[in-house]
């Protein structure tokens, strides 16, 4: 007797909502918590050393920096620091996409990420071919298939896929110079320009003209700073942020929350499809797929968008993958598997993405799952 797949739906998610939304939600909620420290004195600082009392999660560069320019260790410090390296292991670059404040800056501004101006071009296509249908009285133009994986990346142009993160990455000669110039001047040179930094010093400056009547230069110096980074230099976390860099070295050892594909579900896995809605969607450019070139999967940024993009939810990001689960992921190029259960069998045409039900040799179409 055959067995009836079940339908997916791109929608919004489980949750009703977009995965942008919510990291946009909770970065604001960081910079929230950093105002509530203000407003009532609680001490639990900003993004760049959130903490209770005296024991503080100092942002991982900061720290270093601040060692380097005083000569000295000290154990508060370094306690804070191996805080801030556990968190890494433990989430990867997760900060990246939900507590960073340039995801607020880049909302604030309008910017649009290569994903959404491709979801945008997309529909206008699709309103198009809409306007282009009804004017032929019904005749549907063939939409041509898909030849391989779609490579159309956010990854940086200097750095290639399998160098991301490693010594072509323009980023990492950033950190070099933000240490080296740190140990020459004395002085956490970065922390200058951050953006983590420069968005709570704001909040701080305008707090205290508000507050005290304390107005000076950096209310304006600070934000323009800040335009700068997220309007013009519109590439700084993927080309010059020696944060992210630092975060993404540390994150090779993590091993939880990993994006996890279950290749029996995969339409590239397990039907040979080449769908590249993940790849697509990735703004690091990370291909899951098996034997795929790839970015190191600890360039992550755990933000969720292959996930929900998926349109058979082969995706997922499991604490630690579960026993008897047939998952592969590609690490530069390698693979790990285990065991799983069958998943429903799927088939594409023409990009349209359909879960089915097998009955012999004869696919019957269920219901569309999304484009």
């Amino acid at each position: 007797m055959a067995k009836q797949g079940r339908s997916e739906s791109s929608g919004k998610g489980a949750g009703g909502m977009l995965p942008r939304t919510k990291r946009r939600l909770c970065a604001l909620c960081l910079v929230a918590l950093a105002c509530v420290g203000l407003a009532f004195h609680t001490g639990t600082g900003t993004s760049s050393m959130l903490g209770i009392s005296s024991v503080a999660a100092i942002c991982p560069l900061g720290a270093v920096e601040a060692a380097i320019a005083s000569r000295t260790i000290v154990p508060a410090g370094v306690i804070g620091l191996i805080i801030a390296v556990a968190v890494v292991l433990l989430v990867g670059r997760a900060f990246c996409s939900w507590g960073c404040p340039m995801v607020l800056l880049r909302a604030l501004f309008g910017l649009k990420t290569p994903h959404e101006r491709r979801e945008r071009a997309a529909a206008k296509a699709q309103a198009g071919k809409a306007a282009g249908v009804s004017a032929n009285g019904g005749a549907v133009a063939e939409e041509p298939a898909r030849k391989g994986l779609a490579r159309s990346r956010s990854v940086p142009d200097d750095a290639p896929d399998a160098e991301r993160g490693g010594a072509g990455d323009s980023r990492m000669w950033v950190l070099g110079g933000a240490v080296l110039t740190t140990a020459a001047f004395g002085f956490p040179v970065f922390c200058l320009v951050c953006p983590v930094g420069l968005t709570f010093a704001t909040i701080i400056c305008l707090w205290r003209a508000i507050q005290f009547g304390e107005a000076s230069l950096s209310l304006v110096v600070f934000p323009a700073i800040l335009i700068i980074e997220a309007v013009v230099l519109r590439r700084w976390c993927h080309t010059l942020c020696p944060l992210g860099a630092l975060m993404g070295l540390i994150a090779r050892g993590n091993r939880t929350f990993r994006a996890t594909l279950n290749e029996d579900a995969c339409l590239q896995g397990s039907r040979g499809i080449a769908c590249g809605k993940c790849a697509e969607a990735c703004p690091e450019g990370i291909d899951l797929h098996a034997g795929a070139p790839t970015t190191r999967l600890s360039e992550c940024v755990k933000c969720g968008e292959c996930k929900h993009v998926c349109p058979v939810q082969a995706i997922t990001f499991p604490f630690f993958p579960k026993s008897g689960e047939r998952s592969v992921v590609a690490v530069a190029g390698e693979s790990y598997a285990s065991e799983t259960e069958a998943a429903p069998v799927v088939q594409a045409d023409a990009g349209k993405c359909t879960v089915a039900e097998v009955a012999g040799s004869n696919i019957e179409s269920k219901g569309e799952a999304h484009e």
